[in-house]
């Protein structure tokens, strides 16, 4: 079976040396060049059309994600992020199944992701793919650039990608490794933690009342008493969310009075 031609992406003599250094040991690999920035990158996979890209995020000028946008239309190539921490890249990532490599990561997790990466290549699952990258950045476009806080949640279907707006959402719930957006008739389905997701919405609009809930604050009618100081989120549209005792200051602070 022929080799994944690969091309190397990140502004750092250092990173540049161990992904070579890395890939050198594999015989299912072919370098195919190596890019210093976005614009050089974009340029070289146009040329080179490699099937897999090492792709750093934070680059000065084009960032990686600003090498995805430019090559539109043409169709994107497998790829693993790499990424310092950031933790709306992370969600984004995790949202929609993308392989990334958190640095510092280990010789390991390398090996695992490119592991990974050739398999979706072998599987010649392109549309998969290009829905993944599309819905990476439409999940960062959805980023309100003055609040920091998620305006929209980028949903991905089997087929397409479904732009969700925060403010359409009565409530969240966690389902396993997923959790359930509830807006209106309709439940969507996201993968990220609650703990993740809230962090990046809005902490005045959305508040957690249990462990495996969380409420738009826009969306409570009312609070009724359940007994032993337990209450009841009544929502507008007559969903009954657990308060839990646990969350209840959460409540109690954005009431600015006690229940």
């Amino acid at each position: 079976m022929d080799p994944v031609t690969t091309l190397i992406v990140d502004d750092e003599p250092p990173a540049q040396t161990r992904l070579l250094s890395l890939l050198s040991n594999r015989s299912d690999i072919e370098l195919v060049g190596v890019a210093s920035h976005g614009a050089e990158a974009v340029a070289l996979i146009r040329q080179q059309r490699p099937q897999l890209v090492l792709l750093d995020i934070q680059m000065p000028g084009v960032n990686g994600f600003g090498v995805l946008e430019q090559l539109a239309p043409d169709p994107v190539p497998a790829t693993i992020f790499i990424t310092a921490y950031d933790r709306y890249a992370i969600a984004a990532f995790e949202a929609h199944a993308v392989d990334y490599l958190l640095k510092p990561f280990s010789d390991e997790r390398f090996e695992s992701a490119v592991t990974h990466a050739i398999g979706s290549i072998r599987s010649a699952d392109v549309a998969t793919r290009q829905l993944q990258v599309d819905g990476i950045l439409a999940e960062r476009a959805a980023v309100n650039s003055h609040s920091g806080h998620l305006d929209r949640i980028v949903i991905k279907l089997s087929d397409r990608v479904v732009l969700l707006n925060v403010d359409e959402i009565d409530w969240i719930s966690a389902a396993g490794v997923y959790l359930e957006l509830h807006a209106g008739a309709t439940t969507h389905l996201y993968r990220s933690s609650l703990t993740g997701l809230l962090a990046r919405l809005d902490p005045k609009r959305f508040i957690r009342i249990h462990r495996s809930a969380v409420v738009n604050t826009d969306r409570i009618k009312e609070f009724r008493a359940r007994g032993h100081s337990d209450y009841t989120v009544m929502l507008r549209d007559g969903t009954h969310v657990t308060l839990s005792r646990a969350y209840r200051a959460h409540i109690e602070e954005w009431l600015g009075q006690t229940l």
